[in-house]
């Protein structure tokens, strides 16, 4: 028998993993080709060869909750095995979406980290609760599936690691932790900004007879680098525009990078940059440093910067970031400081930041952090920071910054193939998803959202794999650092069809057309001037009460009321409820809000409600004979505050829902 020399486990494999209990325990990587390698774990081994790709799979039996275990991964006796070290066995979830899934736990920029986010992280020590952080090295393939990850690994859940972590994802996955007693790993592919077509399979399209709407794809693959290029030479063209103003018109800085200079009237503790006119701004932190720690070589963990920068320690250059760098504007900046250009005492790090595009500043670690290298331990955290505008420029002079019409990873199946085909190896208890901003009324999303489903339920073998989604938050107008009038929902008339209702609509459809499949309401926890609301562990709390209820056969209530029909009584619409556990109830103790009739003539009007038993009576003084009657159904309403006594909002509905089983995808 002819044994490997080399091997090694799929990266998706790790110390620290939580391996799917109750399923086969399956081990795959890579190998020489048709050569052995002998895994042990759990008290057994087994011995099986590579494939003439070089591709070995190991079975293992089912096991229940437990652990810790180690795996080891052995060919030649010349070779050094490969060990995983404490290996539990529990529940794992996959979290994906766009950006509402991304969202960190804590992060310095206001608008983009949960409620009490700080505070949840420094709490955070869950050793039976595990992560695996893909956003932080996230892929796209437009024309293949990509075969591994590329991710940082398992990592336990610790205040440091849960901070980038996504905020739905930790407080879902804590709830299960701490209600079912078992450990639970969580894996996050989230990507913002992106549309669901980007994670369907190319594979499901084709047995779905879409071969129109592939050959668009693989036109639009096909020519993303033509636009790349026409993006370049225009972006080029408009970078030198943007030097040349900034040349002419900066502040002379060179003595802001010194240790030495007075910034005590400059703005303080401010890491954001949230003009939206292309400038330059630069940072200043002061910072002392232990006298062990100096004379050695030190790591600077900045986090990432939008758009690029130039990092001096002392007024010597340590690194910079440029346009050179693919995906400059999301790209964590590390930087090495040699030995000896820090000194025992004080030192000053200051930060020359551009900002290209929309708002420019960090998106930082917590804390930005000096430590030495090698040795993380010893660390220094960087938190007093002062902040002043060099140079913004004159955008008569240069223009916008030209954008690439295509976002390359939201061509149909990138996504799929990047971020989710390593994974289909690995099995998981079940899938929490947050996506649809980017489909924002379009009726097809109804069928996409369906291929999804089926699409990820046949990758992983599971007919029935459960499949928890989240329906899209109250939202109008994404400017959190420059809100409008708070009241202004109120003065807004019904619209015939919102888009953002549109969607939620479809969302809603999806549990009515599959076992295990639920959802949870946020029209409630929603922001009107913020496409990311904050209150993430309400939204945690909801969905893992229907997986708990769905999945864990736990007897509580996880719906809230859900339309069912009206009958017209006295020129009044009274509307029936299905899930009105506990009885109808308002949340702030206030009459129902939200509810809109129309008439005859077909107009909408905002109208007054009353909780009558299980039903609502919906009137309105200018309409005596109510054809239609809707909740919520808009794209923010600031008076939804209908719930049952369990605690769980009201879907919003419209009673005249179209038919969505027409739609297809040509």
């Amino acid at each position: 028998m002819k044994t490997a020399k080399k091997f090694n486990f799929y990266k998706i494999f790790g110390s620290h993993m939580v391996l799917q209990r109750q399923r086969p325990i399956l081990f795959s990587g890579t190998a020489d080709a048709e050569k052995f390698i002998t895994l042990a774990f759990a008290g057994k081994s087994t011995t099986v060869a590579a494939d003439a790709n070089g591709v070995w799979h190991a079975e293992f039996p089912a096991l229940e909750a437990g652990g810790p275990y180690a795996a080891e991964l052995s060919g030649d006796e010349e070779s050094p095995v490969v060990t995983l070290n404490d290996i539990l066995i529990g529940d794992v979830w996959m979290c994906s979406g766009q950006s509402n899934m991304e969202m960190p736990v804590w992060s310095e920029t206001p608008s983009w980290r949960s409620a009490d986010g700080e505070a949840v992280a420094a709490a955070s020590n869950y050793p039976q609760l595990r992560l695996f952080n893909s956003i932080l090295d996230r892929r796209m393939s437009p024309d293949q599936p990509l075969i591994d990850e590329n991710g940082p690994g398992w990592e336990l859940c610790t205040p440091k690691s849960v901070e980038s972590f996504s905020a739905c994802g930790f407080f879902f996955g804590r709830k299960l932790m701490q209600d079912l007693n078992i450990p639970i790993g969580l894996i996050s592919t989230a990507w913002g900004g992106t549309d669901i077509e980007a994670w369907i399979s190319r594979e499901k399209y084709e047995q779905e007879g879409c071969r129109e709407f592939l050959r668009k794809r693989d036109l639009l693959a096909a020519s993303k680098s033509d636009e790349k290029g026409d993006f370049e030479t225009e972006f080029n063209a408009w970078l030198q525009r943007y030097n040349a103003c900034r040349e002419e018109g900066k502040t002379e800085y060179t003595a802001w990078l010194q240790p030495d200079f007075d910034d005590s009237d400059w703005e303080s503790n401010s890491l954001i940059f949230p003009l939206l006119v292309p400038g330059e701004k630069i940072f200043r932190c002061a910072f002392e440093l232990p006298r062990e720690m100096a004379g050695k070589e030190l790591t600077l963990s900045l986090g990432t910067l939008n758009d690029v920068d130039e990092t001096y320690l002392n007024g010597v250059l340590i690194g910079k970031t440029y346009v050179d760098v693919p995906a400059y504007w999301s790209v964590r900046r590390t930087y090495t400081i040699p030995a000896g250009v820090a000194k025992a005492g004080r030192n000053v790090l200051a930060v020359i930041n551009d900002n290209h595009y929309s708002s420019g500043g960090f998106t930082p670690e917590r804390p930005v952090k000096i430590t030495v290298t090698g040795h993380p331990e010893q660390q220094v955290a960087l938190t007093q920071w002062r902040a002043k505008i060099a140079f913004l420029a004159d955008l008569e002079k240069i223009g916008i910054r030209p954008t690439v019409e295509v976002v390359e990873q939201n061509i149909p199946c990138t996504l799929f193939n990047g971020m989710m085909y390593p994974w289909f190896k690995y099995p998981v208890r079940g899938v929490i998803w947050y996506q649809g901003c980017n489909n924002t009324g379009r009726k097809d999303y109804y069928v996409h959202h369906r291929y999804l489903i089926e699409d990820w339920r046949q990758q992983w073998n599971e007919p029935e794999l459960p499949f928890f989604l989240v329906q899209l938050a109250g939202f109008a107008e994404h400017c959190p650092e420059n809100r409008g009038e708070e009241n202004r929902w109120q003065q807004q008339e019904p619209e015939e069809n919102p888009p953002y209702a549109l969607t939620r609509e479809i969302q809603a459809e999806m549990p009515k057309l599959y076992d295990n499949v639920g959802m949870a309401v946020t029209m409630d926890i929603g922001d009107q001037y913020d496409i990311h609301p904050s209150d993430k562990k309400t939204l945690g709390y909801r969905l893992a009460c229907e997986a708990e209820r769905m999945v864990y056969a736990m007897q509580r209530v996880s719906q809230g009321p859900e339309f069912d029909r009206f009958v017209v009584e006295n020129g009044k619409a009274r509307v029936f409820f299905k899930h009105t556990e506990g009885g109808l109830c308002t949340r702030d103790g206030k009459a129902p809000g939200a509810f809109a009739l129309a008439g005859k003539d077909g107009k909408l009007q905002w109208a007054e409600a009353e909780i009558d038993g299980d039903t609502v009576l919906v009137s309105s003084p200018v309409i005596t004979e109510p054809v239609r009657v809707r909740y919520a159904y808009a794209g923010y309403r600031g008076d939804c505050n209908l719930m049952n006594g369990a605690g769980f909002p009201a879907v919003p509905f419209r009673s005249d829902k179209g038919d969505y089983n027409s739609e297809t995808v040509r």
